[in-house]
């Protein structure tokens, strides 16, 4: 009996288990995508005339459901209420929450981020059982007295990642796709006065397979929830292509408007006005019985969009019932352009474009991926502002306001469907793009992201998705949008060089394989979909991916990795402002734990970090160059696609120890896009004087405001370093003493009004003394260590080179001699063993009576094999009162080898600790290179000067880089926010750091001529008294 019971329970639970893998829950069920949904169409709001679509007036046949429901979280399915939507549910207990908002954010839940892996066991189509929390919603509404013979459809801008719904305790459907709205018809459901609306959202489903994009996973209902109240019958979309002639200068309009139902009586009308509103065609179509309806339209000389100039049109669609009278307008505007492959190369009005741009996730510093207008705005005034002209939705369609700002500010934009499955790469499956059963899903969200967006002129290339590689799916979908839209070119990344992809559009590809590309291959554009990972500090190598770009025209750019960090404004334990990640929002123990959400070229608010200078400055629109054997002439290049340099101003001046000396406008005339032309520079006769240096800067700034860029906004720029002559002493050179006293411990070298001590022990400088005040606290050393950056732990830079941290500790003093150079001046000599590194370093100093020291260095390298330096040069230790930095050299903000093209030298003046870039993460920071001098004072102006001798770089810090060393197994993060001032000020005096690299954060190493390769090294600088 008991034998017979237990194979009957086995059986029966075999039973189950395949009963429901055959009859899984819509959750489970990637065939399932929605139920009872109406089908998607473009996008728009009816107005009652055309005079209020015009004006984009409110509706009266709009309510918007945003604001406060009713909200409960249960943490899985089988704990959700079942029966909350019924009328006489109670829910007056239930807690208050913003509609649209992510629930993590409003105190429910936790935060999750994750690069690649899923933030669930892989398991497709399957979610966990127990572990995905469930939100339930409710609010009541009421329906107006004049919407009673309409149709009345409830519209979810965009539901985190499944969602039933239920209006007056009725089921109404279902719906998926996180990044796309879904729409019911409820006409049926309403009854008069008090209406409920009930939703209940799960965090995990079989959708969360095809969202796995490197993001914060959150949930709830994110975009906003709308009623709009439409005629019985009325216009249920539209699409509209805006194309141009075979001369590139007259209009071809094509529109097909679709009803809901069969429309008999009555006309269609389509009219277009330019900007003054002024009508330049209309046609009428007569109802004839048909649902679909198409008008044709030649309009010559139209004025052609495109991301420099986005002119465009009032589109109105307007429905006349059978009396004659207007039921309801629709107003779109549009752009007359023409997209296309040619000859190998994308060309937009047949012009081959450059591709400066950007990806873009959708995120707000407080709210998440909550996006309000007014938030979106400003992202595309910075985008703008810094000369960037396309932007990738990655990676999934935006809110339909972005498309149409897009539209209206000029960008150019990738519109991605909301496809990824990289976390699949950690199971055996490896994609699901090549399994059938997912066919429908990949087709769906395809479809929706197509009708949605289909009409904005700023989208000019369609993107399948992103990191799910290739397989059958991708191929049903590219198919699809070639088959039904004939005027944009289609992309994916993973299709890599095969027939279903237009555009090579491949990511993170380094400027060797890019020339490699144009060597072998001219028949499609290479355009990177990402590259140069921004995470952290950052973005080097950036002008030798445009220097090749420029040089090549079938390299046709591509899209920065990526705009802005995915971080979170929080406060530290100790009340200071942080950028949170990670662990930061309370997901400890996850793989997330990490600052892979802070890439971007600026921070959460769109502050800038130092790259977004960098990339401002490499595609920038024109480029000013100095011809040879002919002084006083530039030439100048338009790397615009269609404005002429006339359209903007030019001028000149020339600086020098942080004075402007001289200006002057500069007469350029026109310049045609792409054009180029030699001017002549009417400079004034310099009075040079010996050993200063002069610069000479050329600028291109904005004539007048744009509705984005103010006016006399700086566009471009150059600088020149003009010749001078050598320096000369003119002034009689009065000589001073110095004297010599050798102690037990030391060797102290005096003068008139200074005191060096060296250590016998060790051989370091370790006391400047000037006027009897201690400037520094420790001894200058060699220095060979930076607090990893982001890109450094990503290619284990930390733990390859980490024999150089401490390389100092192990130093043996070998000799050390004194030769007084007569009265005037001392040089000593240190010997040094390095034994961890297998070195020998040797430092002169020669020190004269004016307290000068002149340091010359060099290291001797054996024939081991070691890792390459972080950095060579020196370090010391000043007390804290000396905080006033000056210097003339590369700023003013953060600056590397490979990172400095935006930075201009100048006379800088700072406080010690605005030097340092509160990066996310703490690390490496406060560098400038180039610095022809460096003073650290305090407010009565005695410090020191290190003088290159002719450059030297150097960084400076007012608390310890130990604070920024990296700990994948610490308690807690670190943040550039916390970093707290310190009674010290660390001062590296360098011949160089290692570039910051950044053509990926994961392997990776700054380019080979930016390395510092295990070799010999010398450089020399000379450390002075600061002299008010």
């Amino acid at each position: 009996m008991m034998k017979y019971s237990i194979g009957w329970i086995v059986a029966l639970l075999f039973f189950l288990k395949t009963s429901a893998q055959q009859n899984p829950q819509p959750w489970c069920n990637p065939k399932v995508q929605t139920e009872n949904a109406l089908a998607p169409h473009a996008w728009f709001i009816p107005a009652v005339s055309e005079t209020a679509a015009l004006q984009n007036a409110p509706s009266p046949f709009l309510i918007s459901l945003d604001g406060i429901w009713k909200f409960r979280l249960d943490s899985a399915p089988a704990a959700r209420p079942q029966n909350f939507f019924a009328d006489n549910f109670d829910v007056s207990n239930w807690k208050d929450i913003k509609v649209p908002a992510h629930w993590q954010t409003e105190g429910f839940d936790r935060f999750i981020f994750t690069d690649v892996e899923y933030p669930i066991p892989v398991n497709p189509p399957y979610p966990p059982e127990n572990n995905n929390p469930i939100g339930s919603y409710r609010r009541n509404f009421t329906i107006p007295d004049n919407w009673k013979e309409r149709n009345v459809i409830l519209h979810f801008g965009a539901v985190n990642s499944f969602f039933f719904c239920w209006v007056n305790g009725k089921y109404v459907g279902l719906g998926k796709d996180s990044k796309t709205a879904t729409e019911f018809d409820i006409t049926r459901f309403l009854r008069k006065g008090q209406n409920t609306v009930a939703v209940q959202v799960f965090r995990f489903s079989d959708a969360t397979y095809l969202e796995g994009q490197d993001m914060w996973k959150l949930s709830g209902i994110e975009r906003s929830v709308q009623l709009i109240a439409r005629p019985k019958i009325a216009v249920q979309d539209f699409f509209v292509k805006a194309g141009l002639d075979s001369t590139y200068t007259n209009g071809l309009l094509n529109l097909d408007v679709a009803f809901n139902t069969a429309a008999e009586g009555g006309y269609i009308q389509a009219k277009l006005l330019d900007e003054k509103n002024t009508e330049i065609w209309k046609q009428q179509l007569a109802l004839n019985g048909n649902e679909k309806y198409h008008f044709t339209a030649a309009v010559s000389k139209v004025k052609s969009w495109n991301a420099e100039n986005p002119c465009l049109y009032n589109l109105l669609i307007s429905y006349y019932d059978k009396n004659g009278r207007l039921v309801e307008a629709i107003r779109h505007k549009t752009g007359f352009r023409t997209v296309e492959i040619r000859n190998g190369l994308l060309l937009v009005n047949g012009v081959a474009v450059k591709i400066k741009g950007v990806n873009r996730h959708e995120h707000n510093m407080y709210t998440g991926k909550v996006i309000n207008k007014e938030g979106m705005l400003e992202d595309i005034k910075v985008m703008k502002q810094y000369n960037i002209n396309a932007v990738r939705s990655s990676h999934y369609p935006n809110s339909p306001d972005w498309y149409a700002l897009c539209d209206e500010y000029g960008l150019y934009i990738v519109d991605e469907a909301n496809i990824e499955c990289d976390g699949m790469s950690f199971s055996p499956l490896k994609t699901l793009s090549d399994k059938p059963e997912w066919k429908d899903a990949y087709m769906h969200r395809t479809r929706r992201m197509f009708e949605t967006d289909k009409n904005h002129c700023s989208i000019i290339v369609w993107s399948l998705g992103n990191e799910s590689e290739f397989g059958e799916n991708f191929i049903a979908t590219y198919q699809y949008l070639k088959g039904i839209d004939n005027t944009r070119p289609v992309q994916y990344e993973a299709a890599g060089r095969n027939e279903y992809t237009d555009i090579v559009c491949p990511m993170y590809k380094s400027p060797s394989i890019m020339l490699e590309y144009v060597k072998r291959w001219n028949t499609r554009p290479f355009i990177q979909c990402e590259y140069a990972h921004m995470m952290g500090n950052g973005g080097g190598n950036l002008k030798d991916y445009w220097d090749l770009i420029y040089r090549h025209q079938q390299l046709q750019g591509g899209f920065i990795w990526d705009f802005s960090d995915q971080t979170f404004k929080k406060k530290d334990k100790n009340g200071r402002d942080i950028w949170a990640y990670g662990r930061d929002m309370g997901q400890v123990g996850l793989t997330s734990d990490t600052s892979y959400c802070a890439d971007g070229l600026f921070a959460a608010d769109r502050t800038p970090h130092p790259q977004a200078f960098e990339l401002k400055k490499v595609i920038q629109p024109a480029t000013f160059e100095t011809v040879p054997l002919s002084p006083n002439q530039l030439r100048i290049i338009n790397r615009l696609d269609f404005t002429n340099l006339d359209q903007y101003q030019f001028s000149w001046y020339i600086r020098s120890n942080g004075e402007t000396i001289a200006k002057g406008p500069l007469e350029v005339g026109a310049i045609a896009p792409h054009g180029e032309r030699t001017v002549s520079l009417t400079l004034p006769a310099l009075k040079a004087k010996p050993g200063t240096t002069y610069f000479l800067t050329v600028e291109m700034r904005t004539k007048v405001a744009t509705a984005a860029v103010p006016a006399d906004h700086l566009l471009a720029w150059e600088q020149f370093e003009l010749p001078s002559p050598l320096q000369e002493s003119t002034a009689p050179v009065v000589e001073k003493k110095v004297n010599i006293h050798k102690e037990a411990d030391q060797i102290i070298v005096t003068g008139e009004d200074f005191e060096l001590a060296f250590n016998n022990h060790t051989g370091w400088l370790s006391a400047y003394t000037w006027k009897q005040q201690p400037i520094m606290q420790s001894p200058l050393e060699p220095h060979f260590w930076r607090a990893p950056t982001d890109n450094d732990i990503g290619n284990s830079q930390q733990i390859r080179c980490e024999v150089w941290r401490d390389a100092i500790q192990s130093a043996r003093l070998d000799s050390m001699t004194v030769t007084p150079e007569g009265p005037y001046s001392v040089t000593i000599r240190t010997w040094h063993s390095l034994p961890t590194v297998k070195a020998t370093y040797l430092a002169v100093y020669t020190i004269t009576g004016e307290g000068a020291v002149q340091v010359q260095v060099a290291m001797k390298t054996g024939k081991e094999t070691m890792p390459e330096l972080p950095r060579f040069g020196m370090r010391t230790i000043l007390r804290g009162e000396f905080d006033n930095v000056a210097w003339l050299g590369r700023g003013p903000f953060d600056n590397y080898p490979d990172r400095h093209t935006a930075a201009a030298v100048d006379l800088y003046r700072m406080k010690a600790d605005q030097l340092f870039h509160p990066y996310p993460r703490a690390q490496e920071s406060g560098y400038r290179t180039g610095v022809r001098w460096m003073s650290l004072t305090n407010n009565q102006g005695i410090g020191l000067v290190a003088k290159g001798t002719p450059q030297i770089c150097t960084g400076v810090l007012h608390f310890n880089m130990n604070h920024m060393e990296f700990d994948r197994d610490a308690a807690e993060n670190n943040h550039g926010g916390s970093m707290v001032n310190e009674d010290l000020v660390w001062w590296n005096i360098d011949y160089k750091q290692s570039g910051v690299g950044g053509d990926n954060s994961w392997g990776a190493t700054p380019h080979a001529e930016f390395m510092l390769p295990y070799q010999d090294y010398n450089y020399s600088f000379i450390l002075s008294p600061a002299i008010k």
